[in-house]
């Protein structure tokens, strides 16, 4: 899933999903522990409305995807978008086309 070409049933997927079923989406494979972990830290905030969430998950995952990352690194991409009010789809996807690293401090 590329945010640069989500078709129309992958947008509306983004207004209804939660963060496990997004996930599953994206990777198109069962949750590993650390996707897990990572999703309940961001899912127990609730400051970010759904599709901002979903969005934030399909750009992180467009770099980590099948890695091995920190599992700090999602609750702090969350955080970042939370501080910065991205609070709509638009204003997602907008966000989605700067550096994920910049946002992780690396």
């Amino acid at each position: 899933m590329e945010l640069q070409n989500l078709s129309t049933e992958e947008i509306e997927l983004c207004y209804r999903a939660d963060p496990f079923e997004m996930t599953r989406s994206i990777l198109k494979e069962d949750l590993r522990g650390l996707e897990i972990i990572s999703i309940k830290g961001i899912e127990k905030r609730n400051l970010l409305p759904k599709e901002v969430v979903n969005v934030l998950l399909i750009y992180f995952y467009q770099e980590f995807a099948g890695q091995v990352y920190n599992r700090t690194d999602l609750i702090k991409l969350y955080n970042s978008w939370a501080s910065n009010n991205v609070n709509t789809f638009n204003e997602a996807v907008q966000m989605a086309k700067e550096d994920i690293r910049q946002h992780l401090g690396r």
